[in-house]
């Protein structure tokens, strides 16, 4: 196949039939190739010029088609050269120039071991894709990065040649290292399962506790896993056992920060004995009775049970000593309504001198809070007082911080901190009330 060169007499630095000629000058079969020129596709029976090909340095593409998919072999290469279509190009053959006869010379004695060099020119394997020959001991095409044909062996005889046995180094020291890194990973993924199954972590490193300010060796001490911040065994147990929340912040502080992180519970666990973690546990319920607003206490004898109530609920069965509390009355009154129960206790105080003076008690206390020199707390209606000093004051019963001139919660609904409730102090650099004296 071939394309014919235009009439116009233009001057064109590539031979007009290219075809032949690519042939002729590196061996590509004409069937092998196709030819683009201006984004078209060249057919058989027309001429360059059609294509717009009319001056020296106008483009033209040349794509190659693999043997396979062009259909060709060994046979048809050495035909179109027995057909002379080198010839039939029109490029005229240069005579020889006749030269004397040479000089006999003595014959070169035959090699040991010859070389088969068609052999050696030969060795390797073709990509599918592109062609290209590669070297034997290749996974992948140099050229196109196309897989090796699954077929093909590496010949028995083979010697790689100084460049394959640098790349195969290059692949095994990859192939090591790639292990290496796979190795310490699995490592590395098992000492966490390690950590993370223990109660507790120890440190690695030798410290100074920043409690006690002794030294403490390495494995000794306690590295805390929200913050990473370690210290000895005695001093977390001190600090769980006197703290006065069911959440133990941690004990870190220096003059810039403060952490803000909390032991976890299989910590508090595995550092307290039993008996001081029953208490640590009984302090946390007992907090979280005073601290509600809908919590009851069981009226019997030295009973601890208590609840949460709703207020559609008007009893509560104790599950403990079994008493029937009137939530109403906030006593015990079994075989009376609650009409009869408050009748008999005002009976009770005009007979009773410890009724009388708790009756009075409260009449002072209510007094108090009237004239402003008490207020109840806003969590659990105890009534509180303030000696002197700032504007801060907590509640003894339920822990409740409280503004004393606002006289309300000190801080909102999330604890000490949270700014979205409460007096909101300091917020945006204003006091809560023209006369506080400093909440903090």
């Amino acid at each position: 196949s071939g394309i014919s060169p235009s009439l116009s007499q233009v001057s064109l630095r590539s031979h007009p039939d290219p075809p032949p000629q690519v042939f002729r000058e590196y061996g590509f079969h004409p069937l092998a190739q196709r030819w683009i020129i201006g984004q078209s596709l060249c057919q058989d029976g027309r001429s360059l010029g059609s294509y717009g090909i009319r001056r020296a340095g106008d483009p033209a593409f040349l794509f190659l088609l693999s043997a396979r998919a062009a259909g060709l072999g060994p046979e048809q290469y050495r035909e179109l050269q027995a057909q002379g279509l080198l010839r039939a190009t029109g490029c005229a053959l240069t005579p020889l120039t006749p030269v004397t006869p040479l000089t006999p010379v003595t014959p070169l004695t035959p090699l040991i071991n010859p070389v088969n060099q068609s052999h050696r020119s030969q060795c390797g394997w073709a990509c599918p894709r592109c062609t290209f020959l590669n070297k034997p001991t290749r996974p992948g095409c140099e050229m196109c990065s196309s897989p090796r044909p699954e077929g093909y062996r590496v010949p028995g005889g083979h010697r790689p040649d100084p460049a394959e046995l640098q790349r195969l180094q290059r692949e095994q020291d990859g192939t090591r290292q790639c292990q290496q890194v796979k190795a310490e990973r699995q490592r590395n993924f098992q000492q966490l399962l390690r950590a993370e199954e223990a109660e507790l972590v120890p440190n690695p490193e030798p410290l100074e506790c920043g409690i006690c300010l002794q030294g403490v060796p390495a494995g000794r001490g306690v590295l805390l896993r929200d913050c990473l911040h370690s210290f000895c065994r005695e001093c977390l147990r001190q600090v769980i056992t006197f703290s006065e929340e069911p959440v133990v912040a941690c004990p870190f502080r220096d003059v810039t920060y403060a952490c803000g992180s909390h032991l976890q519970e299989r910590e508090i666990r595995a550092l307290l004995s039993p008996e001081e973690h029953a208490r640590f546990l009984a302090r946390g319920l007992a907090l979280a009775e005073r601290r509600s607003r809908n919590s009851f206490h069981c009226r019997g004898r030295d009973c601890p049970g208590w609840c949460f109530y709703e207020d559609a609920v008007n009893e509560f069965p104790c599950p403990v000593c079994g008493a029937l509390n009137c939530l109403l009355c906030k006593a015990i009154h079994e075989g009376q309504n609650c009409r009869q129960y408050q009748d008999e206790l005002q009976l009770r105080a005009l007979n009773d001198a410890a009724a009388r003076e708790t009756r009075d008690m409260l009449q002072v206390r209510g007094t108090l809070v009237q004239r402003g020199e008490a207020m109840h707390c806003p969590t659990c209606r105890i009534v509180v007082q303030k000696k002197d000093g700032c504007d801060w004051i907590r509640c003894t019963v339920c822990q409740t911080e409280i503004c004393w001139v606002t006289k309300g919660p000190r801080w909102g609904p999330g604890g000490p901190g949270d700014t979205s409730g409460g007096c909101r102090c300091n917020v945006n650099g204003q006091r809560c009330h023209p006369r506080c004296q400093n909440c903090h």
